[in-house]
């Protein structure tokens, strides 16, 4: 059995409990707002036009994607790679060393891709994070000046804020368990060399 051990955690118990926590008060935060704050984000936009079609098109232009549907589908692909992961992992009681750290490595490497996008793909979006409370409107089916206001805006910005900060704090403790088990696996195999 050299060289072959039973099979354990690829990634550190203190990253792995992290990650868990961070996505378990994301799950938690989404699933709450779901039926609060976000309930209605189209109806939240409230503007001073009566022409058909102008309020769809200023909350086009207000929020191409809600930013609730993006933290949305960043939670179910980290939660599709876990699930894969550990389907992968599940039935092989016995691993090679360098197999767990190499299925470790690529899973954590790909949470750290997933939350980035995800953070380009917002900073894209919405550059300045959050969105305007009240914004003027200045497109096709409406008047001159149309002036919408978001509401329950201040709610909203708490919960992208607290969505934002628990991205970045899981890109980060990904960062760090990429840098140690690279690390450590240099060290191992110098040692193994020597």
């Amino acid at each position: 059995m050299d060289g072959v051990i039973k099979r354990g955690p690829h990634v550190s118990s203190c990253a792995r409990n992290y990650l868990a926590l961070v996505f378990g008060i994301r799950s938690l935060v989404v699933i709450t707002n779901t039926f609060t704050i976000w309930k209605d984000d189209f109806l939240d936009l409230k503007c001073n036009s009566t022409r058909v079609g102008c309020h769809h098109q200023c909350y086009t232009q207000f929020s191409p994607m809600s930013p609730f549907i993006l933290f949305i589908l960043q939670i179910v692909f980290i939660f599709t790679l876990s699930m894969a992961n550990y389907l992968y992992n599940r039935d092989s009681l016995y691993v090679s060393q360098n197999k767990e750290w190499k299925t470790g490595f690529i899973n954590m490497l790909a949470k750290i891709l997933i939350e980035g996008f995800f953070l380009f793909l917002h900073h894209m979006l919405y550059p300045n994070i959050l969105r305007p409370h009240i914004f003027e409107c200045h497109i096709t089916p409406c008047e001159k000046t149309v002036v919408c206001t978001m509401l329950k805006s201040q709610q909203k910005d708490v919960f992208v804020m607290w969505m934002y900060i628990c991205s970045c704090a899981s890109l980060l403790i990904g960062v760090r368990e990429i840098y140690s088990s690279v690390a450590k696996h240099t060290s191992k195999s110098r040692i193994y060399y020597l």
